[in-house]
């Protein structure tokens, strides 16, 4: 094996490994991990040893056909993941021709395969590697065609949503249309080899190596890269989210210890924990309006000296009154100001001297 394929077999196997825990939960991440897993598994049918060992058991070319049909899953998988994560922005789903075109492909090959005893590159009455059959050339001008529309069409969609995806992710998706670029690159100049052998096979046309070598490294490390962008956004976002958490965690904490009935008890995604987060905090704080009158404005240092009033006043046992009905913070915002208040009035109540602090529970 070449610096190509084993740099190649280390990027695919760890882009796969590392999205197993995403795929459980996102459609666009198990497409994605599929993509990788089926091209990692791909390269290792191209391993000289598999290839050697398959070959010589079973008389047969069952590595090759290994690496083609996997190939061609990985190009549908991110073909697929692309229409996913591009849906919401196009307004529509394109997902319904990807798979019956796959599964004709793939059903192409299997009966190219089996007509032919088990042979693609193999001419007929050998069994070993010599001069590609023309029935072969058929076979693979089936198999580079549909590659080459599922990496075009990959790279169009990718390209496409690029022009209004936000920062890191267009960044991401810049990279992902070039890198399909590279691949549509190395399966054409393959297809035209095999279509001029097949056309003229006195010719005698052959691949060129190291355009095949630099177009495949440039294509894998390229769509490792770039969905590994948006990854990352994602990663920052989820960090950013759990930040929020935290910081509201000491006055929701108290709220919750007073009112336990306001806490939801349901599990959800961070966003949707979040969101809950800001709504039980808002409902505590019209709970405790009925043992302290809030106050006038919604200053987070007084927000929060009012907090550790009522919260002391209500646990006194002066929270049985009527709520006033006027909650103190931003009115007719949406939740992401009022998240940003209530960070605000999270830090003043931590900070507030220990001698006004509520004892917290967790």
């Amino acid at each position: 094996m070449s610096v190509v394929d084993w740099v190649a077999l280390v990027l695919l196997w760890g882009a796969a490994l590392s999205r197993v825990g995403a795929a459980r939960t996102s459609l666009a991440q198990r497409m994605l991990w599929g993509a990788f897993t089926a091209l990692a598994v791909s390269r290792v049918f191209s391993a000289p040893p598999v290839v050697a060992w398959l070959d010589s058991t079973t008389g047969m070319e069952w590595a090759t056909l290994g690496r083609h049909v996997t190939g061609l899953l990985s190009a549908t998988c991110l073909l697929a993941y692309v229409e996913v994560i591009s849906r919401a922005a196009r307004g529509s789903s394109r997902a319904r021709w990807i798979w019956p075109s796959l599964a004709a492909a793939v059903a192409f090959l299997v009966v190219m395969f089996t007509v032919r005893g088990g042979r693609i590159y193999w001419v007929d009455g050998a069994t070993g590697a010599g001069e590609t059959a023309l029935s072969g050339r058929l076979y693979l001008l089936g198999f580079d065609g549909w590659l080459m529309v599922c990496l075009a069409a990959a790279g169009w969609m990718f390209a496409s949503y690029a022009r209004v995806a936000p920062g890191l992710l267009r960044v991401g998706l810049v990279v992902s249309a070039a890198a399909m670029a590279a691949g549509v690159v190395n399966r054409a100049h393959v297809l035209a080899v095999n279509a001029a052998n097949l056309l003229r096979p006195g010719w005698g046309v052959v691949e060129w190596g190291l355009l095949g070598r630099v177009t495949f490294l440039a294509c894998v490390a390229g769509i490792v890269v770039g969905t590994s962008i948006p990854a990352w956004h994602a990663v920052r976002a989820r960090a950013r989210t759990l930040g929020v958490l935290r910081e509201l965690r000491p006055v929701w904490a108290a709220i919750v210890a007073q009112y336990p009935d306001i806490a939801f008890r349901v599990r959800g995604s961070l966003d949707a924990r979040l969101a809950r987060r800001v709504l039980e905090i808002r409902d505590g704080m019209l709970s405790l309006t009925a043992a302290v009158p809030p106050p006038g404005d919604g200053d987070p240092r007084q927000v929060a000296a009012w907090l550790h009033r009522a919260l002391r006043a209500a646990r006194a046992g002066s929270g049985s009154g009527v709520p006033s009905g006027r909650i103190p913070g931003p009115s007719g915002s949406g939740i992401e100001e009022e998240t940003r208040w209530l960070r605000q009035v999270a830090r003043e109540f931590k900070h507030t001297p220990a001698e006004g602090r509520v004892r917290l529970v967790s």
